[in-house]
């Protein structure tokens, strides 16, 4: 049973859901279009070794979030626990050794100290890979 209420708030906001539903149909309308533009298909999903050397469904799939979001390339895999997990790939795929990565900032948060080798036991790091760390103080 509807209140004075309730229908007076359902009012109010339908603007508001009109709004969401134009939003999400444009979003969906460019997912499906990169799909159709990839030619996505079920056999994408299906070649899938493990192993994921030469995997078509993989490089479709980073295909179609680069278009969707509107970038030159994407990496897309669910192995990616964390951000700061995908921020570390990021970093350690553009920095060489020697490079220098600066913080503009201050002091990173504590797990991408960890990355960096500001604290941990550095295994792995891009300090242990040779790359430069300067902070600029907030």
């Amino acid at each position: 049973m509807k209140t004075p209420l309730l229908t007076a708030a359902q009012e109010a906001l339908a603007p508001t859901f009109a709004e969401i539903d134009a939003r999400v149909k444009e979003n969906l309308e460019r997912v499906l279009s990169a799909f159709r533009q990839q030619r996505l298909g079920v056999h994408h999903f299906s070649s899938m070794t493990g192993y994921g050397h030469g995997d078509l469904g993989r490089e479709v799939l980073d295909c179609v979030f680069a278009e969707v979001m509107g970038a030159e390339a994407a990496l897309v895999r669910v192995q990616f626990v964390s951000g700061t997990h995908a921020i570390a790939t990021a970093l350690f795929g553009v920095l060489r050794p020697g490079d220098e990565l600066v913080s503009l900032a201050g002091p990173p948060y504590d797990t991408l100290e960890e990355v960096i080798g500001l604290r941990g036991h550095g295994q792995g790091s891009l300090k242990d890979f040779g790359i430069h760390y300067r902070e600029i103080p907030s």
